[in-house]
């Protein structure tokens, strides 16, 4: 599979998840993490359901604790697969992860203040592009995996009229300790989707959206070349 020529788009995400070595022991807290974990261990994982509703009020702490364990299974079975099979994996990653995935809003986001100025085509194109370059490259950088743990630190009751919630995460490799918190929003449907990941202190949708603007600034404006250009520099 091709996992050299990282995007701009999640360089900084993969190349922090990259560093590491594939979730081989994964663990998500319960109320006290330094108390009680769930076993999150590669031996406990075929026994444990990934099956993800999108139900309104499902809690979001649960959301990405599912996430987190059928990605483990996704990544155990074509870590080692020969590199045609990379469409099959993406697929299966796409499929896994786009139902919980804000990305019409993150797409708008990363746009900036270019979302103003562009067409219904345009921001529909940029919509697109932006999940597939997303899931792409997340799903490559997943392959790096290696017996990293990660816990939920600060999982909570939710209330019914929560709109937004930080769900943090801690992945915990070689002796360091990485943090990674998701932003999650409750959709008009009523179920919690990602909105936004920080990693280690780096804000994924600050740093696309100035990436965003600097392709823009670069091509005078034209938004079809960025939004082009933005799938291109992926593969």
């Amino acid at each position: 599979m091709k996992r050299n020529r990282l995007p701009t788009v999640a360089a900084i995400t993969v190349i922090m998840l990259s560093s590491f070595s594939s979730l081989g022991e994964i663990r998500g807290a319960s109320i006290d993490p330094k108390v009680i974990f769930i076993d999150r261990s590669s031996k406990k994982i075929k026994e444990f359901d990934v099956k993800i509703p999108t139900e309104q009020n499902f809690d979001p702490f649960d959301l990405i604790d599912k996430l987190t364990v059928s990605l483990v299974q996704i990544i155990s079975t074509y870590k080692n697969t020969d590199p045609l099979e990379e469409e099959v994996f993406i697929k299966t990653i796409t499929e896994q992860m786009s139902p919980h995935i804000d990305f019409w809003r993150m797409s708008r986001a990363v746009m900036g203040k270019y979302r103003k100025v562009a067409t219904e085509k345009q921001l529909a194109e940029f919509t697109n592009v932006f999940q597939k370059s997303m899931l792409e490259t997340y799903g490559r950088g997943l392959l790096s995996f290696n017996d990293e743990k990660i816990i939920i630190i600060n999982r909570r009751k939710i209330s019914r009229d929560e709109q937004r919630v930080s769900v943090k995460q801690e992945i915990h490799s070689l002796g360091k300790v990485y943090p990674l918190s998701y932003t999650m929003r409750k959709s008009e449907a009523g179920a919690w989707v990602i909105s936004n990941v920080v990693i280690d202190g780096i804000n994924l949708g600050k740093t696309l959206r100035n990436q965003f603007g600097l392709a823009a600034q670069k091509n005078g404006g034209n938004l079809d070349t960025v939004i082009e250009n933005w799938l291109a520099n992926t593969e």
